[in-house]
């Protein structure tokens, strides 16, 4: 039997390694894979903060923004206790406002964020709508809460328990916990999200969302 060269027995291994290699990029699971995964994957983002006033002059407003796929669009509306509707939009672009917005937003908690309680004789109920897709994941957040400055002293957290059975025991009781100020944060987020122009707009709006009785 002829036995091999070492030249032979060379080009077998490279042979033999090339193949691995070429499996590994061309037949298995590899990186690369996964970074085309990640980049197809969508991105979105939504977010909007309703107001409804208990007395006029503005009867309700609502902030709008979202992102898709890097592309934003934003708007403002207003209507008044006078029947008038005014609406500020942006025009649709490749910006980033709205990302940016978000990842404020993330900053200043909201996704930590609860329901506080209901306020006896409150000016307004606001209600935060969050959510986000990112690598075929998502999830969204609602927070009802009233007159957000009144937490920045108080906490949300304060409950009372019922007396009606009398007893030394049954009196009024604060949980340990302290003055949340995440919920004027996420509200004074909203009322300086924009450029310059944007906002100008909202302020125009405002003034003339209050003009005039309705009829």
């Amino acid at each position: 039997m002829r036995r091999s060269s070492p030249l032979e027995l060379f080009i077998v291994i490279l042979i033999a390694i090339f193949g691995i290699v070429g499996w590994r990029l061309y037949g298995g699971p590899h990186p690369v894979a996964g970074i085309g995964h990640a980049q197809n994957a969508p991105s979105r983002l939504y977010a909007s903060l309703t107001i409804q006033y208990t007395h006029p002059p503005i009867f309700e407003e609502r902030y709008y923004m979202q992102d898709l796929d890097g592309v934003s669009t934003f708007d403002y509306s207003i209507r008044g206790y006078n029947c008038r509707l005014v609406t500020i939009k942006a025009p649709t672009g490749r910006i980033y406002d709205v990302s940016f917005f978000f990842g404020g937003l993330d900053e200043d908690g909201i996704w930590q964020l609860t329901n506080a309680p209901l306020l006896p004789h409150a000016a307004a109920t606001y209600t935060v709508y969050v959510k986000q897709v990112a690598d075929f994941k998502q999830g969204d957040r609602t927070v009802v809460f009233q007159d957000p400055q009144y937490w920045t002293t108080h906490s949300p957290r304060e409950v009372q328990l019922d007396v009606s059975k009398g007893g030394a025991d049954n009196v009024l009781r604060l949980q340990a916990s302290s003055p949340d100020p995440r919920y004027q944060k996420i509200v004074e987020d909203f009322r300086n999200f924009g450029p310059d122009e944007f906002r100008r707009n909202v302020a125009l709006a405002q003034d003339r969302a209050k003009e005039n009785a309705c009829r």
